[in-house]
């Protein structure tokens, strides 16, 4: 089947949702961000005497001597005990006392004497005992301003932005995001348009237009919305709202996904990383043997995965505890043709996964009302863009298709879910 092809279905409503949440652990490699407290382990040694005991100072404290050598970090902020010195997007210093920005903190060092810092300007400035200071010791570690740069140890404190935030299409245009779902396209030279003309991997000639409305793209030759496609070794995904994925990772502004923001600064969206991200990996076992699953399922399961193998996407799986799960919806739809439940939390409909013993990490749900069989709700669905996008859904990774009788009318539910993005312990990619 065409998925650019609409179909000719009547007499069938359809409703579709997608959500995603976070369950489990993320086990995952933090970039950036040093929190300094007093449950770090130091890489600090104590002086000793030749009888083994520490060396004590005139002040009555135990000498401490800062390893030689201290490894490099990866480091945006350093928090002290809720006041906190992070680097900006424009390479200055910000100040943050107990989530607000402000004009200067104070800090105790290990001597107990108390350290401000303030800011000069743009300029970051640190005293002790209000006399201008190079450093000072914090729970055994080094804290030093030089010419104007923050280090900790061995390590400058400086901006290092998280957030993917442009994409490179080809090697004439690049997408960028400059605002949570709007974008803009640039060529080579710099210079802003609102559409540009080039080629997906099959071969079709498509039209992409990026502006304040979000991100669409459109065939040159058949006129359809193309809601998923690939360029080179990319899927490129957009939702309802026109919100860009590129292999399932949204597009958002730069600095986005910072732990610490400077609510005084603008982002500068010039300054970006045009490398694109791969897919999340895949750390779970697909019950690809289909075992005991109903015959709806199984012909559904032959629809969706003929689509999603023209678009070199995974299969989807049949899972004969998501059956249970989508015959529940199903018998609801007759009562309450909704994406929430017919409870008195009018729950979301996702409830359904957590309450048959599914742990999921993002879902999908499309449902209709009409049509004689699961041919023609399937062309329903993949006629219209929502629904067509919760099928096409690269993330998803098992499906039920399931139906009920009420009121003279047949109510259809298709329930999609992934439970497997969380990394366990000891997986191996």
């Amino acid at each position: 089947m065409n998925l650019k092809k609409a179909a000719n279905v009547k007499n069938i409503i359809c409703l579709a949702v997608v959500a995603a949440l976070g369950v489990g652990v993320f086990v995952v490699e933090k970039k950036g961000g040093t929190k300094i407290n007093s449950n770090n382990s130091s890489k600090s040694s104590v002086s000793s005497s030749a009888n083994g005991e520490a060396e004590v100072g005139k002040d009555g404290r135990k000498k401490v001597i800062l390893a030689a050598e201290m490894p490099e970090l990866s480091c945006e902020y350093i928090d002290f005990g809720g006041n906190v010195v992070f680097a900006d997007t424009e390479g200055n210093y910000s100040l943050m006392e107990n989530g607000s920005s402000v004009n200067g903190i104070t800090v105790q060092d290990d001597t107990g004497a108390e350290i401000v810092f303030s800011k000069d300007g743009n300029e970051l400035v640190l005293t002790r005992e209000d006399q201008p200071a190079g450093g000072f010791v914090y729970n055994n570690h080094k804290i030093s301003l030089k010419d104007g740069k923050l280090f900790i140890d061995n390590s400058p404190v400086e901006y290092k932005a998280t957030s993917f935030s442009s994409y490179r299409l080809n090697k004439d245009y690049v997408v960028e995001c400059t605002e949570k779902g709007k974008y803009r396209l640039k060529d080579n030279n710099g210079k802003v348009t609102d559409v540009c003309e080039m080629k997906e991997s099959t071969g079709s000639k498509i039209k992409i237009k990026a502006d304040d409305d979000g991100f669409y793209t459109e065939g040159i030759d058949d006129g359809f919305f193309y809601n998923v496609y690939r360029l080179g070794d990319d899927l490129l995904t957009t939702s309802w709202s026109n919100v860009l994925y590129i292999n399932g990772q949204e597009l958002v502004p730069y600095g986005y996904t910072d732990d610490h923001v400077n609510p005084d600064i603008k982002v500068d969206v010039d300054n970006v990383e045009l490398e694109p991200k791969r897919p999340p990996i895949s750390y779970g076992v697909a019950a690809d043997g289909n075992n005991d699953i109903s015959a709806l399922t199984e012909e559904m399961l032959g629809y969706v995965n003929e689509i999603r193998k023209q678009y070199d996407m995974p299969n989807v799986y049949g899972l004969d505890e998501l059956d249970k799960a989508s015959q529940i919806r199903a018998d609801e739809l007759a009562q309450n043709f909704s994406h929430t439940r017919p409870d008195e939390k009018e729950s979301a409909y996702n409830t359904v996964l957590t309450s048959e013993g599914l742990n999921w990490w993002r879902s999908g749900e499309n449902i209709a009302k009409g049509g004689s069989n699961a041919r023609e709700v399937f062309d329903s669905w993949i006629s219209s863009e929502k629904h067509r996008a919760v099928i096409l859904d690269p993330d998803m990774k098992y499906l039920s298709l399931a139906k009920s009788e009420g009121d003279g009318a047949t109510y259809w539910e298709l329930l999609m879910f992934n439970d497997c993005y969380v990394p366990v312990e000891g997986a191996k990619e």
